[in-house]
């Protein structure tokens, strides 16, 4: 278990980054969605800001394995995946974000 923990916070260490210091890849999935356009009361930077700070908590948890935590972030892990999913909204797209959400979720039902 302690392998897919450590994958899972590298995915999400990898997403952190790339919000962090290539925004503009995120700026265009999250501008783009249908999703995001009808929440139109949060602009794309407030978006790519929640995704850093997310992505990054998410994967400092996971790979440190602090265990106070560990269980409420594999729940937030799993709702965001879904809202990923969501705003991704595309069938590949959804397809590799649902083998993050069987990740978090299995680990979430072995705690």
């Amino acid at each position: 278990m302690a392998l897919l923990r450590i994958g899972l916070g590298l995915i999400f260490l990898a997403n952190a980054l790339t919000a962090w210091f290539s925004p503009e890849e995120f700026k265009d999935l999250v501008s783009s969605s249908f999703l995001t356009q009808h929440l139109s009361f949060i602009s794309s930077s407030a978006f790519l800001l929640i995704i850093g700070i997310s992505d990054s908590l998410l994967a400092l948890i996971f790979l440190f394995n602090i265990k106070a935590v560990i269980k409420y972030a594999l729940i937030w892990a799993v709702i965001w995946l879904v809202g990923v999913m969501l705003v991704i909204w595309e069938p590949i797209g959804i397809i590799e974000h649902l083998g993050y959400f069987a990740i978090a979720l299995g680990l979430f039902m072995t705690l």
